[in-house]
Formats: structure tokens, C-alpha cells, sequence
């Protein structure tokens, strides 16, 4: 009942709407990365198109399926000189851990 109510108001509120879409351009950031330096899209873009993946954090068992199902297909992603980045709200430090645990790249 509570993630019904809670996703209602996000569709209420407009946020489902303004979501970007597969394809759209991202905006501008700079975030932490997990080794707590300065990462800018503007730079991750120099190198080739940047696959962006949104996941809520290392307690989450469903985003860390995912994080593994991407991590197995890397080789994809440099296929087509792409690179991937997860992002995540928890701090640098559980990131690192994380991603040293799955043994993400």
C-alpha cells in the first residue's frame, strides 16, 4: 500500500512526465565517483557515448542482479565504445564496496 501510494504521487506530481526517455540527452552532472573523485558527463562523453544505469544502492538485491547482468555484457558496451555508469544515491564508499564485491568495472 505505501509504494501505491508513493508511486501514485509521483505520477500525480508530474515526475512520470518529465522522466527522460531511452535515447534523450542527459543533463550536464558532475557526482562523486566511488573513489570519491569528480566525475562530469562532459568528460565521460570525450570518450564515446555513455550508457547511464540508475540503481538505488547496495542493500537493493534487484539492482544488484542487474549491476552483474551488465557487468557480464561489458564487452558489448566496448564493442561499440560505449561506457557504462552506474549511479547510485549511497556515498563513495559503499559504491567502491560494491562495486569491489561484484567485481564491477
Amino acid at each position: 500500500e505505501t509504494t501505491d501510494r508513493a508511486a501514485a504521487e509521483r505520477f500525480d506530481a508530474g515526475t512520470v512526465d518529465r522522466a527522460k526517455a531511452v535515447g534523450d540527452v542527459a543533463p550536464v552532472f558532475s557526482l562523486p565517483s566511488a573513489t570519491g573523485e569528480t566525475v562530469t558527463l562532459s568528460d565521460l562523453l570525450e570518450d564515446g557515448p555513455v550508457v547511464l544505469s540508475f540503481y538505488r544502492g547496495s542493500w537493493c538485491p534487484y539492482c544488484n542482479l542487474e549491476l552483474r547482468a551488465l557487468q557480464a555484457n561489458i564487452m558489448e558496451f566496448k564493442a561499440r565504445n560505449a561506457r557504462l555508469v552506474a549511479i547510485s544515491p549511497q556515498v563513495p564508499d559503499e559504491s567502491l564496496s560494491t562495486a569491489e564485491k561484484h567485481s564491477l568495472t
